[in-house]
């Protein structure tokens, strides 16, 4: 994020190409609430799953369908005469989420990513049947490194991430049955020794440091060090220069780093699953005396806890 920018609005430094794999959000200013961090998220299909069963905050199914419903009802707001849609729960009622929540009040700092499956497609435009293995590319991806109140946050993320990620264009209806949404958790927050005291694959790290006088942070989620194939240096190096440094990684600039670890809950729902489970195994989006399409488990399991 360059010098001036709002850390409310934190931008992604990532690489340019949004199939890259590096999750990333970064500022270098102080925020205002609400926090918005915009991220890369990499295909998250095959994750180190690692032990959250200290925290009392799991990222649900239900959570992702509501995810679905609420960006389906706003999507189709100026279609609602031309569609019967219709699920077990609405976007507008009480989630059902939130009854798998310790306490209404609960707060959680949170992410929510969208990735379309580019198989499906390309498949759609030849008009040709797809039985070719999913290639999921990012769609969008915001959340917030402050806690934010679960029970209206996870609907609110989910249309910044489909509709305000600035790096694409925001997803339209036709994309829907085509999309994977998944809803982190970031749980269990520990400061770090030094800022190589984090286990890859395990955790989420946040630095924040200060260069005459100017404020840097920037995060990556536990999955992105692993799926890159990096070492705790080349992690932090990446990180530091996504938080939008461009200076020389000296050993005094590594000592200066306020390092924050933790790990998340993730639960991720492709299209077909949020079909299945939520829409009595009828695509809203096609003729009752169609067939539902036939939901693909192997493409990504419902939810992983890492």
């Amino acid at each position: 994020m360059g010098h001036g920018e709002n850390a409310d609005q934190k931008r992604d430094g990532a690489p340019p190409s949004s199939s890259s794999g590096t999750t990333a959000a970064s500022s270098n200013t102080s925020p205002p609430p609400p926090t918005t961090t915009t991220i890369d998220s990499h295909q998250s299909s095959t994750v180190t799953v690692s032990d959250t069963e200290d925290s009392p905050l799991i990222a649900t199914p239900s959570m992702c369908y509501h995810c679905f419903d609420t960006l389906i009802d706003v999507l189709q707001k100026p279609q609602q005469q031309q569609h019967n849609h219709k699920r077990t729960n609405s976007a507008t009622d009480s989630p059902d989420f939130v009854q798998t929540l310790p306490d209404k009040s609960v707060e959680c700092p949170i992410f929510v990513t969208w990735e379309i499956n580019k198989a499906r497609t390309t498949a759609r435009a030849t008009t040709t049947t797809t039985t070719t293995t999913p290639s999921w590319q990012l769609r969008g991806c915001i959340g917030s490194l402050s806690p934010r109140l679960l029970t209206s946050s996870v609907g609110e993320y989910a249309i910044m991430s489909a509709v305000k990620d600035r790096r694409f264009r925001p997803i339209t209806l036709s994309e829907i049955g085509s999309l994977r949404v998944s809803v982190s958790l970031l749980i269990q927050y520990e400061d770090c020794k030094d800022v190589f005291d984090w286990t890859i694959g395990t955790h989420g790290i946040l630095i924040k440091f200060s260069v005459h006088g100017h404020h840097y942070n920037a995060t990556y989620l536990p999955e992105v060090a692993k799926q890159q194939g990096w070492d705790h240096h080349q992690a932090v190096t990446s990180l530091i220069h996504k938080a939008g440094y461009d200076g020389v990684v000296s050993t005094d600039l590594l000592q200066s780093i306020r390092c924050t670890r933790y790990q998340s809950s993730k639960c991720q729902v492709t299209y077909d699953e949020y079909v299945q489970h939520n829409c009595a195994g009828q695509d809203p989006f096609l003729p009752p005396h169609h067939k539902a399409r036939q939901s693909s488990s192997s493409w990504a399991s419902p939810c992983i806890n890492m």
